[in-house]
């Protein structure tokens, strides 16, 4: 009897222990791949995007007595906004949007002072008040406060965050279909580059659950589609990149005239790639510094190829200082007056702060990561 209620014990000890590691096992896959949500989601494990529907609901309803204070006055800041951006009710969902996108973007772009102080910063950059109250917030900052205003029209719209969890943007639903709009990356520009993206765009930059979030695949909203170029051919690309650099666009579709083969799509990357590397090296005054991503998209009218690039940012002067060039000659003088007598580095000229040659760090170099400095 001793011997079989020992052996019944041991057998549920063990039972209980596999129980309980199955347990901890599942926990642990748990965290390593949560459930999708939308919100409640820490972004760079600092930061976490959270419903805007409280406020949105009370802005709809006119009854703003179950907010809080912080609320109140998020409130009252998104009001007073909505009424500098001119919404009317006759104006279409699109229209309302962009009146959205181009507030954000011209008003909330980052404090640039040297000696800007941001009150709370780290506590409120990833919420609405912060956006509204100090213009200087992350990503989700941003992307909720862009949500909000949607949920304050009466549009639906979604944060969206990637798989990776460091960056967040929104999925809004115009005239029945759906578009990314990243407000965080075009702040300060308003340049359009990543307005109301598909899918198929913003994958070359970004991975997130297509499983969950909803799908973006028309270009009808988008502004680069609306403004597209034709050409003749893939050799006409860098004459349309110019054209667009000098209007300092922010995107550019380009169609052609032939019909596009794979030869053609190896040409029209070894192309866009060969000007990208010119202009990161600042062979070209006054040019963007470095183009973004370009990649190929299929029209949805005629399902012919079009080839995408975005612009990375245009240069603003010498060394985007914001002093004039008399200022900065003042300082270079100020500077090699201090270091006179000392000897430049190999592969440096004799004035500070301008290099003969770049050296390039490949991929190699540093363990398999590319620094651009």
């Amino acid at each position: 009897m001793i011997l079989v209620l020992g052996v019944a014990g041991s057998t549920t000890v063990s039972a209980f222990n596999l129980f309980t590691l199955k347990t901890y096992i599942n926990k642990l896959e748990e965290e390593k791949n949560p459930e999708t949500t939308e919100d409640y989601v820490k972004i760079a494990e600092n930061y976490e995007i959270k419903p805007t529907t409280k406020i949105s609901d009370a802005y709809k309803s006119g009854d703003n007595t179950e907010l809080t204070d912080k609320e109140k006055e998020t409130l009252d800041m998104a009001e007073k906004a909505l009424k500098e951006m001119k919404i009317k009710d006759d104006m279409s969902e699109y229209e309302k949007e962009k009146a959205v996108y181009d507030w954000m973007t011209s008003s909330l772009q980052q404090d640039r002072g040297a000696l800007t102080v941001i009150p709370a910063t780290q506590e409120d950059c990833d919420s609405p008040y912060g956006v509204l109250k100090y213009h200087n917030a992350v990503c989700v900052g941003y992307a909720t406060t862009f949500r909000m205003f949607m949920q304050m029209l009466g549009m639906e719209c979604k944060v969206v965050h990637n798989n990776e969890r460091y960056h967040s943007w929104d999925i809004v639903k115009l005239d029945g279909d759906w578009y990314i709009t990243d407000i965080f990356s075009d702040a300060g520009t308003g340049n359009y580059a990543h307005f109301n993206m598909t899918d198929a765009m913003w994958g070359q930059e970004q991975t997130w659950d297509h499983d969950y979030f909803p799908t973006a695949t028309s270009l009808k909203y988008n502004m680069a589609y609306q403004n597209k170029v034709t050409v003749d051919s893939v050799y006409d690309i860098p004459k349309a990149l110019r054209k667009a650099m000098d209007k300092k666009l922010g995107s550019v579709m380009i169609a052609f005239k032939e019909k596009i083969e794979e030869e053609d799509a190896t040409v029209a990357f070894a192309v866009t790639s060969l000007i990208d590397e010119q202009l990161m090296n600042g062979n070209y005054k006054d040019m963007p510094y470095c183009l973004g991503g370009y990649n190929w998209v299929q029209d949805p009218d005629d399902e012919a190829y079009l080839f995408n690039v975005n612009m990375a940012g245009y240069n603003e002067g010498p060394g985007n200082t914001g002093l004039s060039e008399e200022e900065m000659e003042k300082l270079r003088k100020a500077v090699e007056k201090a270091f006179k007598g000392l000897q430049p580095a190999e592969g440096q000229s004799g004035q500070p702060g301008m290099t003969e040659d770049v050296d390039t760090m490949t991929e190699s170099e540093n363990g398999g990561e590319v620094i651009l400095n």
